[in-house]
């Protein structure tokens, strides 16, 4: 691994994190305003630029620790206590954002607590089954020619 990476932690949602400062009249995510410190609303509506910026944070995350791990063509997904049966499990896919992000959604209600630190890649996905949280990690994979 080299020094391509920084440490990050964030949530994306899928459900709507709008609030509306009034005094300042600046959207934000905060129940607090960062300007001016009064109390935050929740908006009637959404611009979805919440859900977007995140998502583009995830994508460079992704990248830098592809990058950092020598990028692979595969990584693996394992993930534990998924679902409501809280069961085991992995997947290895393609090493591009929009396939790892799709392998931790789906068309439902979620929240991905992103950990980036080091070598390490990690989610938390809560969800109606998975109240507790499930735990993923990215691992890269071997490609076909290093695994023989």
């Amino acid at each position: 691994m080299n020094d391509t990476m920084k440490a990050s932690k964030y949530e994306i949602s899928n459900s709507c994190a709008c609030r509306y400062c009034e005094s300042c009249s600046m959207g934000t995510e905060s129940f607090t305003c960062e300007e001016c410190q009064q109390d935050t609303r929740e908006t009637t509506w959404c611009d979805g630029d919440c859900f977007e910026y995140k998502r583009d944070w995830f994508e460079e995350d992704v990248q830098r620790w592809l990058t950092a791990h020598n990028d692979p063509e595969r990584v693996t997904v394992a993930g534990k206590a998924i679902g409501w049966q809280r069961l085991h499990g992995y997947k290895t896919i393609n090493a591009d954002h929009r396939d790892i992000f799709n392998a931790l959604t789906f068309s439902g209600d979620w929240t991905l607590a992103v950990e980036v630190d080091g070598e390490q890649f990690k989610i938390v996905r809560y969800s109606h089954d998975e109240p507790t949280g499930a735990s993923f990690w990215l691992v890269p994979a071997k490609s076909e020619d290093e695994s023989e």
